[in-house]
């Protein structure tokens, strides 16, 4: 191996160790992001407690107007027992009776407008499980081919850094600086393989003559002069 396909195989190499780091953070990105799942929660937390408030209010209503009618029949007792005299009491007492009466009409009236809202609010609950239910449902899928695809991604990795140790130590010592500083100033890509022979692989400028003659012979490092990285040829 010349010293300059040394170099390019350890590239080769770093690309795909990059490649899969880079695979890896998207899909722990994707994993993280579960925007979707929390409306779908917040949904259907909302329906629930809209659902409940509505039951609660259907009860208290149904409370009222029996203890409305309870009031009523206790005054007839009384009234209709003997226990209440006097024109101006018994009076009072069938007022009382009137008024019970009265709000028990309308706390039924108000129980029949309840029940209409507690069976929209059962069926946006319901609806709103349903949607939670699927939501769960394809964000488990998800993330379980996720998972396996992280998994494998990661398992790669212990060969391919085997691989890279190997192959800087084929490459010359004196070059890996030159190397690596190529690499942190040409994101990441200090090679560049030269096409037919006469073209930069990355910049895709023409190289002089004397450059192509240079890269030929591939015992030193030639730079190219548009995009300084380390010329390659097959």
């Amino acid at each position: 191996m010349s010293r300059i396909s040394a170099l390019f195989a350890l590239q080769q190499t770093d690309s795909e160790i990059e490649g899969r780091l880079a695979s890896i953070a998207q899909i722990e990105v994707a994993m993280s992001n579960t925007a979707t799942l929390e409306i779908a929660r917040e949904a259907a937390s909302e329906a629930e407690t809209s659902f409940i408030a509505v039951r609660s209010k259907l009860r208290d209503l149904e409370n009222a107007a029996e203890d409305s009618e309870r009031h009523a029949l206790e005054l007839e007792k009384k009234l209709y027992g003997g226990q209440i005299k006097g024109t101006k009491e018994m009076g009072a007492a069938q007022s009382e009776i009137a008024t019970f009466r009265q709000r028990r009409k309308e706390q039924d009236d108000q129980s029949v407008e309840a029940m209409v809202s507690l069976e929209e609010a059962e069926a946006a609950n319901k609806a709103a499980k349903a949607n939670l239910a699927e939501a769960q449902a394809e964000w488990d899928k998800s993330t379980a081919s996720l998972k396996e695809e992280h998994a494998r991604l990661e398992g790669q990795l212990p060969g391919l850094r085997s691989v890279r140790e190997q192959r800087a130590k084929a490459a010359m010592p004196a070059d890996l600086p030159i190397y690596e500083k190529l690499r942190g100033q040409k994101q990441s890509i200090a090679v560049a393989e030269v096409q037919n022979g006469k073209t930069c692989g990355r910049c895709r400028v023409e190289l002089p003559l004397a450059k192509q003659q240079q890269v030929k012979s591939g015992m030193n490092i030639v730079n190219c002069p548009s995009c300084g990285r380390i010329l390659f040829l097959k």
